[in-house]
Order: structure tokens, then C-alpha cells, then sequence
């Protein structure tokens, strides 16, 4: 009579060119159908209480922004990174021109320099009372018409990397420091929707 562990091998060896054709070359995908989720608006998630926005809901919205809308919305999800001079990604840190120059390279595909005094000498002049989502603000901190530089968000408010020591925040252009030494603002963006830039 045959050991357990030789009969069990002959039926391995048997079987296998049975499985080698039962094993299909291209297998069929697996279709995978995902139900809808909700995602938290970054209001929502300052207001414990508000209910989730479905994923349609928010796409929808999103997909209707400006190219500037979608410039604050990746400007404001670095809030709270270090400054760090030379800085330009939320790895090492952001200084000013480096916040912007990460944000307009990954929403617009633009590839700005890495200096305040260069990104002023591109895109258009803009007048405070015109300023829009996604222009960039400039600011004379040290005897310089550009040496620092923000994102213009809407409602007078403009998101920036300050200084050593500091993290990505907001302010408003109307603070008693920033409105002294504000130089001006550009527009570097059509303000047309992503969707029909993509």
C-alpha cells in the first residue's frame, strides 16, 4: 500500500496539466463597482456638525472651478507647512515664491521662477478692486517692490508663506503691516474653468 505523502504527490503531478488548462491565458477583468462616498469640504470640516458632501457633488463642483479657484484650493491644503527658505513642496517646506511657483506647477502646469522679484515681471498688472482667485500679491518686506508674494484667495484675504518660523497661513490684505507695504497684484490665469482648459 502506497505512503500517504507518495499518493498525495502522484496526485499532484496528475492534476497539474488538468489546472495548466483550466488556468485561463487573459483573464477576464473583475468589474468592481464602487457606491459613491462623501468627502468633507474644507468648511464642512471647520463645522463638526455639517453633514458630508457626496463624491458626485463635489466633483461636479470642482469641475466647474476656475483655473484661480483650483490655484486657492491647492494654495489653502498647504496651510500649516513650515517656512523654509529656498522651500518649494510640502516636504521640505515653502518659502514665498516657492508656495507659489509648487501650486501654479501643479494646477496650470506653469513652470514659475523661484524668485518674488521674477514672478512680478510676468503675467498682467491687476488693481487691488480687480483682484481675482489665483492672482499673486506682492508685498515690499525688505526694500524691495517684490520681495514677497502671496496668492490672492477672494474676500481680500491672500494665502502666503511669511517667514522663518512661521507656517502657510492666511491674512488680510487690509492688516495695518501688509496694506503698508503692498506693491501690487498680477494675473498669470485666464479665469476660465479647468474643464475647458484640460
Amino acid at each position: 500500500m502506497p505512503r500517504p505523502r507518495a499518493l498525495l504527490a502522484l496526485l499532484l503531478l496528475a492534476a497539474a496539466p488538468l489546472a495548466a488548462q483550466a488556468t485561463p491565458q487573459d483573464p477576464t477583468p473583475i468589474r468592481i463597482e464602487l457606491k459613491p462616498q462623501s468627502v468633507a469640504t474644507e468648511s464642512a470640516l471647520k463645522r463638526p456638525s455639517a453633514k458630508p458632501v457626496r463624491l458626485e457633488t463635489w466633483m461636479r463642483r470642482h469641475a466647474r472651478q476656475t483655473v484661480g479657484e483650483r490655484v486657492v484650493t491647492a494654495s489653502l491644503a498647504e496651510i500649516g507647512t513650515p517656512y523654509s527658505w529656498g522651500g518649494d513642496n510640502p516636504e521640505d517646506g515653502f518659502d514665498c515664491s516657492g508656495l507659489v511657483r509648487f501650486v501654479f506647477a501643479k494646477i496650470a502646469d506653469i513652470d514659475m521662477p523661484h524668485r518674488a522679484r521674477q514672478q512680478r515681471t510676468l503675467g498682467k498688472p491687476v488693481k487691488t478692486a480687480q483682484l481675482q482667485p489665483g492672482d499673486l500679491v506682492f508685498f515690499n518686506t525688505m526694500r524691495h517692490p517684490a520681495s514677497h508674494v502671496g496668492i490672492y484667495i477672494g474676500e481680500g484675504k491672500f494665502v502666503h508663506a511669511p517667514s522663518r518660523g512661521a507656517k502657510v497661513r492666511v491674512d488680510k490684505l487690509s492688516n495695518s503691516y501688509w496694506a503698508k507695504r503692498y506693491t501690487g497684484g498680477r494675473r498669470y490665469l485666464e479665469q476660465e474653468t479647468l474643464a475647458s482648459a484640460s
